[in-house]
């Protein structure tokens, strides 16, 4: 295995947990800001990074679905499978011909840990309506049914699906796209860190009718795309429709303000090293936020929300320490 230009050797430390000024814990990774127009900030922009459910905009306008009911917004959901998720699904699931027996995504416990747990105590089986990803599944299965593609084979490569996605991408990338296998069963993209803010950009500022009508059911529906007590939903709620927020698997945020009036758009990018942690996420964007100066006003508020759950995310017997440190 390389390890050029990958999150082995790109990550820095973020931030640490002391105990009387001994480091305890210190997590890494990697943080980049994009201002419209202007290249990326951060270290090593050519850092590869698999975007997993950061792709799903992608995936969404490949599928090329003409709905705008609410529920067509699971189609751009890591959802955590609470009741509201649960209750949309079953209606995508209606408009698609297609339920549990039709999705190749694995069976998965909620996302939802106390709804996980409660099945798990129960002996419930997990399912794949509950997987995270459901929701994109189905919209495939839903184009499929439109257009008269194979349902049966929605998921591989060489589906027309799939080839639609890969030219979409590949007009957006000025380099080569390499595509991998997400833990869901769909085809991901791996990008350097400067090719998945480009793309993030052009979407933010994209107004064909397809892009404007997908980031609108994104906008209105930020507790379908993630969830309760989600970190993706309430940044989205705070920006309340100026700002479109996506969580990804094994570590990933993407932040991207839309411009308006005189107010330009900016791209923030966070990938951990040490996997998906909501908390330290969010302490990761606190670090951007509370610090970096001539951001647009949305992050104005989004540092006032994420310093009034510091003392949530932050162990009570220890004290959160900023990198660079001293």
């Amino acid at each position: 295995m390389s390890i050029k230009h990958t999150i082995i050797n790109s990550s820095q430390p973020l931030f640490a947990f002391v105990r009387k000024s001994i480091p305890e814990v210190v997590v890494h990774g990697i943080v980049h800001i994009k201002r419209q127009g202007q290249e990326p900030t951060g270290h090593n922009l050519m850092t590869q990074v698999v975007g997993r459910s950061l792709l799903k905009p992608w995936q969404f306008l490949a599928s090329h679905v003409s709905g705008r009911e609410r529920f067509w917004s699971m189609g751009l959901a890591s959802h955590s499978s609470q009741s509201i998720h649960v209750e949309n699904l079953e209606l995508l699931a209606k408009a698609a011909s297609s339920g549990e027996s039709e999705l190749f995504c694995p069976r998965s416990f909620p996302m939802d840990s106390l709804l996980a747990a409660k099945m798990q105590l129960s002996g419930e089986r997990p399912s794949r309506m509950q997987h995270p990803c459901s929701g994109k599944h189905l919209v495939m299965l839903a184009s499929c049914h439109t257009h008269g593609y194979d349902p049966d084979s929605y998921f591989d490569v060489d589906h027309p699906i799939q080839k639609k996605l890969q030219a979409k991408v590949g007009q957006l990338l000025d380099e080569k796209p390499t595509w991998v296998l997400d833990s869901c069963g769909l085809p991901t993209l791996s990008a350097t860190v400067r090719s998945h803010m480009h793309m993030w950009e052009k979407m933010a500022l994209n107004e064909d009718a397809d892009y404007v009508a997908m980031k609108d059911l994104w906008l209105q529906n930020p507790v379908l795309v993630g969830g309760h007590e989600r970190l993706d939903t309430a940044l989205m709620e705070i920006g309340n429709g100026n700002l479109i927020v996506k969580e990804g698997a094994d570590g990933l945020l993407m932040i991207q303000s839309l411009a308006y009036s005189d107010i330009p758009a900016v791209s923030v990018l966070i990938k951990l090293a040490s996997g998906y942690s909501s908390a330290n996420l969010a302490i990761a964007l606190w670090s951007v936020v509370s610090r970096e100066k001539g951001l647009p006003p949305v992050f104005d508020d989004i540092a006032e929300f994420l310093k009034s759950k510091l003392e949530k995310w932050v162990p009570g017997d220890q004290s959160l320490v900023l990198a660079p440190f001293n």
